[in-house]
């Protein structure tokens, strides 16, 4: 009942923006946009997303070289792309996926992806907030005027009591996990290597084989997604006279949303917060509406079609992995 409860949540959530962000939309309208669209700008975007999406398991293929492990980019790339799936059916899944895939394609040791994933997360983390402040210094204006909107005021009373109790929490965890009967299960050391194999994986950005080739990737991968979202606006009549630092303030808006509201696929949230943002370009709510739920199409598309090759190209994966490892035991035997 917990489980079904944190899944429904935040599909409740989706559903919940996606109607309200749409209420005031035809289906026509819909329709219309897509069949105005510039689909020589829409065939340019799905190229660059598939490139940066290689770009990407190039990237997680970095820390992974440096723990010892020689999976290809193009196998990173899969296994990462077999997450995305995961991810819009259950938020945080997607991560769990890929490393799981991996494990079983490359013999990369569950904990140690997680690990190299979450230090990618940081980095990520990192340049969101470069993209924040670069959108805030061309937008200054416009970015007030959004975040003003978007305003929620908490009690600080309720805020300080949130703040101590993750802190309590996590002193009596640390405490209870420092006590050597606790120590000494089973259990506990089981947790205890997943979490030493967890930092490792994380600690692993620190001996990148080429340190360079990971920031310019980094880098990189932040300039194709400012790219793509700029041509999308281009594929539209009625957002191609935009400026290129639009594409810039719905990647930080987007961002901010995906942060502050997480769902699976970024449903409704996106439709949401990005829509608010247009109608600092002029647009209506009704025209920001249907140009988000636009690209959101876009991108969700795109994304669904590179993520069911790779689940098909698993399969053979697995298989050439397991004769490797068949191969190996044979060759052991007759040494």
């Amino acid at each position: 009942m917990n489980k079904l409860f944190k899944r429904s949540v935040p599909l409740l959530l989706a559903v919940t923006l996606l109607v309200y962000a749409l209420k005031d939309i035809e289906f026509s309208d819909f329709v219309s946009q897509f069949n105005k669209a510039n689909y020589t700008y829409i065939v340019l975007v799905g190229i660059i997303i598939a490139v940066s999406y290689y770009m990407r398991g190039w990237r997680w293929q970095q820390p992974l070289l440096a723990l010892g492990y020689t999976p290809t980019a193009f196998r990173a790339t899969v296994a990462m792309q077999s997450g995305s799936v995961a991810s819009m059916i259950v938020i945080g899944s997607g991560e769990v996926t890929r490393c799981l895939t991996l494990q079983r394609t490359d013999g990369v040791p569950f904990s140690q992806g997680v690990g190299s994933v979450v230090a990618e997360r940081v980095v990520d983390l990192f340049m969101l907030v470069l993209i924040l402040s670069l959108a805030f210094l061309l937008e200054l204006a416009r970015m007030q005027a959004y975040l003003a909107e978007l305003t929620l005021k908490l009690p600080s009373a309720l805020l300080i009591g949130l703040g101590l109790a993750g802190v309590l929490s996590l002193l009596v965890i640390w405490f209870v996990i420092r006590l050597p009967a606790v120590q000494n299960h089973t259990f506990m050391k089981k947790i205890i290597r997943f979490a030493n194999g967890l930092w490792q994986g994380f600690s692993a950005i620190k001996n990148l084989p080429n340190p360079g080739l990971f920031v310019t990737l980094t880098v990189a991968l932040q300039g194709m997604t400012w790219l793509a979202t700029y041509l999308v606006l281009l594929s539209l009549d009625i957002t191609s006279h935009l400026p290129p630092s639009a594409a810039l303030t719905i990647l930080a808006v987007s961002s901010i949303g995906g942060l502050a509201v997480p769902t699976q696929g970024g449903i409704g949230t996106f439709h949401f917060f990005v829509s608010r943002a247009l109608v600092l370009y002029g647009l209506s709510t009704a025209e920001g509406a249907v140009v988000a739920t636009f690209m959101h199409a876009i991108g969700f598309a795109i994304n669904l079609v590179l993520s069911s090759i790779s689940f098909l190209i698993i399969p053979v994966l697995i298989q050439r992995r397991n004769k490797e490892v068949a191969l190996e035991a044979e060759n052991e035997q007759k040494a």
